[in-house]
């Protein structure tokens, strides 16, 4: 972890005290002020280590978690029956009526009859007890999940944005800078997206070319300035439509500078405020990864 800014400040603040005082040629109102001055930096730095050792205990309730997880503590019989009965299904066996199922598995949509079971109401459509001998091997298993949406690149939201239509001020700066991001001319990218938030700060459009100021820094190994740029994003525009895709781009960041310690908070912060986002779902994984 970096050392917290209150903390280097009240160092220098201690220094700048003790020389003086040594000196002898400090105003006593000079004094009281550092002093003062001295008192405000402890609290900081004593409010920054109240919120330092909270993280820690958090991250330690996380790895206990995750610990009995990846132990499959609470993984049940008719759970694992469950999975060795998709397992079959998908190497084109037929399942025996006498696998165990899971809760509510017999009414999936697709279920198979048993073999030599009368059609019950509502299952007249069950396949007959032959039908499995012509069933393609490759057919999908009974009430398949749907499909996770992986979290967005910024190269897929640039191609949305250019497809947009964009009437809001600073529109043909923000075109331009996405043109440049696509082209691979990250430079001339960023000096669009600034320009514009620099002229129009209260645009709409200024969100988004917060996102890819930060997307294009990082892509020119700016890994630290694009960590600023993404948290800002993030504090300017905590319910923004990318608020959630800077924080995974945020917790990419981190872990390019080998800070795997704040790509987790980061990561618990997304999971915390966007639950229910393709980059929340994407974080627990990497999180069950950085804690092992």
């Amino acid at each position: 972890m970096r050392l917290p800014q209150a903390a280097l400040m009240l160092t220098a603040a201690l220094m700048i005290t003790g020389v003086l005082a040594l000196a002898g040629c400090a105003p006593s109102g000079d004094v009281d002020q550092l002093q003062n001055g001295e008192q405000s930096l402890r609290q900081m730095v004593a409010d920054d280590r109240q919120q330092i050792d909270a993280l820690k205990e958090k991250l330690t309730q996380d790895d206990d978690k995750i610990a009995q997880l990846q132990q499959g503590g609470g993984q049940s019989n008719d759970f694992a029956a469950l999975q060795e009965r998709v397992k079959k299904l998908e190497q084109g066996q037929s399942v025996s009526a006498a696998s165990p199922t899971a809760p509510g598995a017999a009414s999936s949509p697709g279920a198979e009859a048993s073999p030599g079971a009368e059609p019950t109401p509502g299952n007249e459509g069950a396949l007959p007890p032959d039908a499995t001998a012509s069933t393609p091997s490759n057919a999908p298993p009974p009430g398949p999940a749907a499909p996770t949406a992986a979290p967005m690149t910024w190269q897929q939201a640039a191609t949305s944005e250019l497809a947009a239509a964009q009437t809001d001020a600073g529109a043909r700066q923000y075109r331009a800078g996405l043109l440049a991001m696509k082209a691979g001319k990250y430079q001339a990218a960023l000096g669009k997206f600034q320009d514009l938030q620099r002229r129009y700060p209260k645009s709409a459009l200024s969100e988004p070319a917060e996102y890819f100021s930060g997307n294009a820094l990082f892509e020119l190994g700016q890994f630290d300035r694009s960590i600023l740029q993404f948290a800002d994003l993030t504090m300017r525009f905590p319910e923004g439509r990318y608020a959630s895709a800077a924080l995974w781009c945020e917790a990419q960041a981190f872990l390019k500078t080998n800070d795997p310690i704040d790509a987790r908070l980061t990561l618990r912060k997304l999971v915390d405020d966007h639950p229910d986002t393709p980059e929340a779902t994407a974080a627990g994984p990497l999180m069950a990864s950085l804690s092992s």
